[in-house]
């Protein structure tokens, strides 16, 4: 009790407030005054010197209080200075970054429940309701402080609030370089920023140094900042170490702490976590929100668990109804997470049904409720269903936002369906929903896709009109129909427009514009704006070497195609592998096939090409000119780089095979390439058939043409030639006639081609009448989408007959021939002469032989229809 007493007054005499140095000053007074009393017995003291003694003695002893009140303070400062310089070392500061929302589909992030604790004012607010109390009430120290401490402390809660994290922690470490006293509001304010920026490691730097400050404990607001940083990041362990490490802080966990746990696992997709944390919430006393079961639902949704984000739903309604709370009653966020969690893993069935059972018990389905499912749908390639769900939230009274006509046009924009996608955009205009650059821009892509740049034009206007912001991409989109129409004037006049606009044009768009001018075959003009794109700064790419080499081959200049190249590689550029592919085939086409050799080995020395195009080109260059040996050698050296080879490359192959008339080799490729796994194409087929024609082989070409048919390969009319040239070739002219007239029956339409080869057959049968016959069926238009006989047709007839000896009816279908505007062959007019001369009849045979000379057809040097053989007949007559 004495003890108690004695304590009570030590406190009041050393109290900082009003009343103790009232208490202090009078008991001074009492105790001075009366020693002087006994002392003024013996020796009188003047009563000034008394006072002053007094006021002295008081002086003396309120600095000392005050010495003993700051050395603690001082050093909790110092602690915290260098617990910030400590952790700075381990985690560089951070600057703000900006981000950007995104409309969800489903589910809630914790971070919106924060969303009130902003990094300015109601931030400061929240953290100064929790600060301990401090310098005679003042929460953040404030009354101690002089006016520029305080300005420094106003300017770093501004910064915080403009996002300037970095301003905010110079203004931080200048108070504390002062001396001063921040305060728990000012650390929770720069905690608060860092983890609203994202940047956890400066967020812990800072929360670290507020529990060395000697400011007590953290409040529970600036560990959950840094614990939802953490679920920002998807970094579970970090949030979960917090979480576990408040008790040691002095931390009370809540609600929100286990929240923001939870969501770091949602973010994830990790269930099983969430799950766990939402039970030992329970376990630990806490009780869970609606925030809490929400967020097991977004994790239930993200990883397309239908069947358990179904059970968590029914368990919060149960949860609900057995403690007669709404603290933990479902609401549209917590419904949308299971309906996109029954879409994500397709049970389309099963999220209509939520929406109905949403609808049922009075909570309105959202816009998000159907945009899950029409997303979905969309994706999946099902544009009609997802059309039929738009309509059914028109239905339903929930207006659609332009993001969910969008999910569908996306898809319309990627197939390249211009009039549904056209459908589409009227209707949400319609509608009365405002279309933004997004929707906009994938129009333009619609129209881009087909190069018509007239109506791209038109979508740019429409964009001005809406009042929607032209971007980078719409103008970037809008270049690509230029590319594709060969338009450079206009892909220019673009980049031209897109600068009055405030946009600079980057590397995509300039190439853009130099692949239109490789597009219009101008590489001037293509070497022109890759120089300008370099003088803005910007550094060519791949893109911009394939665009300028592209227009020097568009232009058939494969020389300076060579040398730009050449150029560019000496700059530590590459073109892409299309390009030098296209390289390869153009040297190789023009013969010089050392120089797309040396390509090709300099393609293997960097390694542009892994997909074998390039040897592909070479290998098909090899084959056109029937050397199967060199084609073969490249093959092989496809094989060596690791390049696998493709139904492209085998063609070519038994195309080179079939060229060079060897069917032996080339039904050897078509089994290397069955055994190799590579499926055969029509292609494929057509040129093993033509290799069969080439060696009259009719039997084996219908035995491929019946394993074409088996593989379900739909033969084409080239394949049906090649079937019927064989026939011909093996002198088999009614097989040839029954192939001919079984085309249309198969759906196959023939063409001149498949007449021609008929005719030549019959008359190489010396058969000139049926010859004849095929040809009268061509010229009354038999056969739809052939328009007439060709001089092939009428040429191969007149030599049939004129062999026949009917000189006659040669001549006559060669001055048929002649009126259809067809070109009699020098060989025809010589078999003509020839058989008047067989005849005798020479004046005919003369007047045959004029006309061959009027036409300028060369004169056959000796033969029967020769001037030598017509002079002979004239002597011997």
């Amino acid at each position: 009790m004495a003890s108690t007493l004695v304590d009570s007054c030590v406190s009041l005499l050393t109290s900082p407030g009003h009343t103790g140095a009232l208490v202090r000053t009078g008991v001074l007074a009492a105790l001075t005054s009366s020693i002087f009393s006994v002392v003024g017995m013996r020796l009188p003291v003047p009563v000034a010197f008394e006072e002053v003694t007094i006021v002295g003695l008081l002086l003396l002893i309120e600095l000392g209080l005050q010495s003993q009140k700051k050395t603690p303070q001082t050093r909790s400062r110092n602690s915290a200075k260098q617990s910030a310089a400590s952790s700075a070392q381990q985690f560089p500061t951070g600057t703000a970054s900006a981000t950007s929302a995104a409309r969800k589909t489903s589910g809630v992030s914790v971070v919106a429940q924060l969303r009130g604790q902003s990094t300015g004012g109601v931030a400061a607010a929240a953290f100064a309701s929790e600060a301990p109390s401090q310098k005679g009430g003042a929460a953040d120290g404030l009354s101690l402080l002089s006016p520029s401490e305080s300005n420094l402390v106003a300017r770093l809660q501004a910064s915080a609030k403009a996002g300037d994290v970095a301003a905010a922690e110079v203004m931080m470490n200048k108070l504390l370089d002062a001396d001063s006293n921040p305060g728990v509001v000012s650390y929770g304010v720069l905690i608060s920023a860092y983890a609203k920026a994202g940047n956890v490691e400066a967020a812990e730097r800072w929360l670290d140094a507020l529990a060395h400050a000697g400011l007590g404990s953290p409040n529970a607001i600036c560990v959950n900042m840094v614990i939802s940083a953490c679920a920002k990041q998807g970094d579970i362990a970090r949030a979960e170490g917090w979480l576990e490490k408040m008790p040691q802080l002095g931390v009370e966990k809540d609600v929100m702490s286990y929240n923001a746990v939870i969501d770091a696992c949602a973010r994830t997709g990790d269930v099983d976590r969430a799950e766990q944390w939402l039970c030992r919430m329970r376990d630990e006393g806490t009780a869970p929100n609606v925030v809490s079961y929400s967020s097991v639902l977004h994790a239930c949704a993200k990883a397309s668990d239908a069947v358990r984000a179904e059970s968590w739903l029914k368990t919060m309604s149960e949860d609900s109804a057995g403690n007669k709370t709404t603290a933990t009653e479902p609401n549209a966020i917590c419904y949308n997470a299971v309906i996109h969690a029954c879409a994500k893993s397709g049970r389309i069935d099963r999220a209509a049904h939520w929406i109905d059972r949403m609808s049922s018990i009075g909570t309105q389905p959202t816009v998000n409720s159907y945009s899950t499912i029409i997303d979905k749908l969309a994706k999946d390639g099902d544009l009609e269903g997802a059309e039929k769900w738009l309509a059914k939230m028109a239905d339903a009274g929930v207006e659609a936002d332009v993001v969910s006509y969008n999910m569908i046009l996306c898809n319309y924009s990627r197939s390249g369906d211009m009039e549904r996608a056209s459908k589409l955009f009227e209707q949400l205009l319609a509608r009365g929903v405002a279309p933004n650059t997004v929707c906009l821009n994938l129009m333009i892509n619609l129209h881009a896709r087909t190069g018509d740049t007239a109506s791209v034009k038109r979508r740019l206007k429409e964009m001005r009109h809406f009042g929607v912001s032209l971007d980078k991409v719409s103008f970037n989109t809008a270049i690509k129909a230029f590319v594709r129409s060969g338009d450079a004037m206009g892909a220019e006049m673009l980049l031209q427009e897109m600068r009055t606009y405030g946009l600079q044009p980057d590397l995509c768009t300039y190439n853009g514009v130099i692949s239109a001018c490789a597009r219009a075959k101008d590489p001037d003009r293509a070497e022109q704006w890759m120089n300008k794109l370099i003088r803005d700064g910007w550094t060519p790419d791949a893109g911009t070497c394939s665009a300028v080499v592209d227009a020097c081959l568009q232009a058939n200049q494969i020389s300076r195609a060579e040398q730009c190249l050449q150029k560019m590689e000496a700059k530590g550029l590459q073109a892409n592998a299309q390009t030098y592919s296209a390289l390869v085939q153009a040297i190789a086409k023009s013969g010089a096939m050392e120089r797309a050799e040396l390509l090709l080995a300099k393609m293997e020395v960097a390694k542009v090409d892994a997909s074998g195009t390039a040897y592909n080109a070479l290998i098909s260059a090899y084959a056109r000119r029937s050397d199967i040996e060199q084609a073969e050698k490249v093959f092989a050296r496809m094989a060596e780089a690791g390049a696998d080879a493709d139904v492209a490359s085998y063609s070519a192959m038994i195309h080179a095979c079939a060229k060079a008339s060897d069917l032996p080799r080339a039904e050897k490729w078509m089994a290397k390439m069955d055994k190799a796994g590579v499926e055969a194409n029509v292609v494929t087929y057509n040129s093993v058939i033509n290799a069969c024609a080439r060696c009259g082989e009719a039997v084996r070409a219908e035995g491929w043409l019946k394993h074409m048919l088996s593989k379900d390969i739909t033969p084409g009319t080239l394949t049906y030639n090649s079937l019927i040239n064989a026939c011909a070739k093996a002198g088999d002219v009614a097989s040839a006639e029954r192939w001919l007239s079984s085309m249309a029956e198969r759906g196959v339409q023939p063409d001149e081609v498949s007449y021609s080869t008929v005719i030549h057959a019959c008359g190489s049968k010396q058969d000139p009448q049926r010859a004849e016959s095929w040809l009268e069926k061509m010229r009354a238009g038999a056969t739809p989408g052939v328009e007439g006989p060709n001089a092939f047709c009428y040429n191969s007839v007149v030599q049939s007959w004129a062999r026949a000896g009917n000189a006659a009816r040669a001549a006559k279908w060669l001055t048929t021939c002649a009126r259809a505007g067809a070109e009699g062959t020098a060989a025809s007019f010589s078999a003509v002469v020839a058989a008047y001369i067989r005849e005798g009849s020479l004046p005919e045979a003369e007047r045959w032989f004029h006309q061959m000379l009027a036409a300028g057809l060369p004169i056959p040097r000796a033969g029967s229809g020769s001037p030598e053989a017509l002079a002979a007949a004239w002597q011997q007559r």
